[in-house]
């Protein structure tokens, strides 16, 4: 058999796949009214719950302009995840059928790896069909074909949606006690509480480096935890923030026993958190002089 026969035979296989996946009955893809999946506007979603068939419900709202866990536990949301689960909601749609013209048990939607409802529209995330790869998404009578780029971010646990930055962003930062060194902020600048001298583009550095930290991943920890404790007081805030920290070969652990979640970095990544930089190195001065 030549390759212009194999390519035909293939082609034919995949069709009579597809065809087991929708029931036409001599019914064509219904035009698609709009392009979108949903009709919102980024503005106007404020509440998305997401159920992966594999780890628990979470719900996540929008509060004064920011997104928030709020169940099974509170804690701010990871924006790239927020940002996937909105790009879900306002997929384009491919195509359309009527969801008793499709075979929803071959589809996928049956017992759907994802649901997702975005205010109060739900959308449940079947298989994908083979020439394109695009999935089936079901919304109450309709069954939708869409090019699917962000599912793959929403069906970890709960912890996967959490922000993995230490602090809010525009945090500004009072004092910072780790072991074996404690620095304060006086009259806008900081220095070590000892009075011992350090450099002050040092002493910044070192201060950015927590402001902006991002850890690898985040998980859930529950639990009394051993460690070194750290201490982070914000100018907003009146109760500090508490850490524990524990050191590991492969990684470092930055917990937070009041919201039982643990911050996962990299060794080398934590050590910046953990001690003043070189002068060379906090200045961006040339090493090799």
């Amino acid at each position: 058999m030549n390759s212009r026969n194999l390519l035909n035979l293939g082609l034919a296989v995949a069709l009579l796949i597809l065809g087991g996946f929708i029931v036409f009955s001599q019914q064509e893809p219904s035009p698609v009214e709009t392009a979108r999946l949903t009709s919102f506007a980024m503005a106007d979603i404020i509440r998305i719950e997401i159920r992966p068939a594999r780890h628990a419900d979470t719900l996540l709202e929008r509060r004064d302009g920011e997104w928030r866990l709020v169940e099974p536990f509170t804690a701010r949301a990871d924006t790239a995840r927020v940002d996937a689960a909105i790009g879900l909601a306002r997929a384009r749609s491919l195509a359309r059928y009527d969801a008793s013209a499709v075979d929803t048990q071959q589809a996928g939607l049956v017992s759907p790896d994802l649901v997702l409802r975005v205010n109060d529209v739900t959308l449940a995330l079947g298989g994908t069909e083979p020439l394109r790869g695009q999935r089936f998404v079901r919304q109450g009578d309709q069954v939708h074909l869409i090019v699917d780029r962000y599912s793959y971010l929403l069906q970890g646990e709960p912890a996967s949606l959490v922000s993995p930055r230490l602090l809010p962003a525009g945090a500004h930062l009072q004092e910072i006690v780790l072991p074996g060194l404690h620095l304060l902020q006086r009259n806008g600048h900081w220095q070590l509480a000892e009075g011992e001298a350090a450099s002050a583009d040092a002493l910044q550095a070192l201060v950015d480096e927590w402001r902006h930290a991002r850890a690898l991943r985040v998980s859930r920890r529950d639990g009394d935890e051993d460690g070194e404790p750290i201490i982070l007081q914000l100018a907003a805030d009146t109760a500090p923030v508490h850490f524990i920290l524990q050191r590991g070969d492969e990684e470092v652990l930055l917990i937070r026993p009041d919201r039982g979640l643990a911050y996962h970095f990299l060794p080398a990544v934590a050590e910046r958190l953990l001690v003043l930089p070189p002068v060379e190195a906090a200045t961006g001065g040339d090493t090799d002089a």
